[in-house]
């Protein structure tokens, strides 16, 4: 059966509701670097390590599976590859898609590809029955002429991509650029990046909290979601 983009976005949330108060998921996290979350964390936990402590610890959930396919160096066509050994093998429930920081090295003329093969990732794992929920990828220091310069059009692929197909989308992306203007610096707030492209423990707990937020699920008394990172609380902007 055939639906509409609104459908969709109708059917994905009301699901995203259920499986939170529902039998025990799984859960897939699919990007590169930062969804893996390597070296940059200086041994903290990363985005998806936050999620799991937040749904399985302090929900509850315990028998909840979350999964870490997140690759260093991985980009969109990469996955379509691996698929089934990414995130299908898992008979996954829902899963976390992320990708562009990688992808944007090819250019501007690689946004039609890159919009394509997310497209497809998108197709496959609803083929498998599981929900999708887009992400943006956090903005990077070196957004002029450096190596992982363009990344705005990747950005903007993303949302698109996820309004045209009913998908739901985390958009980190807009909440860096809120926190940025708000303190006078940017493209991203002191402490949030380790290096130009890699967020650090501060900025993985950030992105884990517009996660929460945008699954109703973000709670300023819980242990993860007041968490302090360098002194500085992590709190919503």
């Amino acid at each position: 059966m055939d639906f509409s983009a609104a459908e969709y976005a109708d059917r994905d949330a009301r699901r995203l509701e259920e499986v939170l108060v529902g039998p025990p998921v799984t859960w897939v996290f699919l990007g590169d670097s930062i969804t893996q979350a390597l070296v940059h964390t200086h041994g903290s936990r990363g985005l998806v390590e936050h999620f799991a402590e937040r749904v399985r610890g302090e929900l509850g959930r315990l028998s909840d599976a979350v999964v870490n396919s997140g690759v260093s160096g991985a980009r969109a066509e990469d996955v379509l590859g691996e698929f089934d050994w990414r995130a299908g093998r898992f008979a996954p429930d829902v899963v976390f898609v992320m990708f562009g920081t990688n992808d944007r090295q090819a250019g501007p003329d690689g946004v039609r590809a890159f919009r394509y093969r997310l497209d497809q990732i998108v197709q496959r794992t609803r083929d498998v029955g599981a929900t999708v929920v887009l992400q943006t990828p956090p903005p990077v220091m070196d957004d002029g002429d450096g190596p992982y310069a363009g990344l705005g059009p990747y950005v903007e692929t993303v949302r698109s991509l996820a309004a045209d197909l009913g998908v739901v989308l985390i958009d980190h992306a807009a909440h860096w650029a809120k926190a940025a203007a708000a303190s006078g610096r940017g493209p991203a707030p002191a402490g949030w990046l380790d290096d130009p492209s890699h967020p650090g423990a501060r900025g993985h707990l950030e992105m884990a909290r517009t996660i929460f937020r945008t699954l109703g699920i973000d709670d300023d008394v819980s242990a993860v979601c007041s968490l302090e990172i360098e002194g500085e609380l992590s709190a919503p902007v």
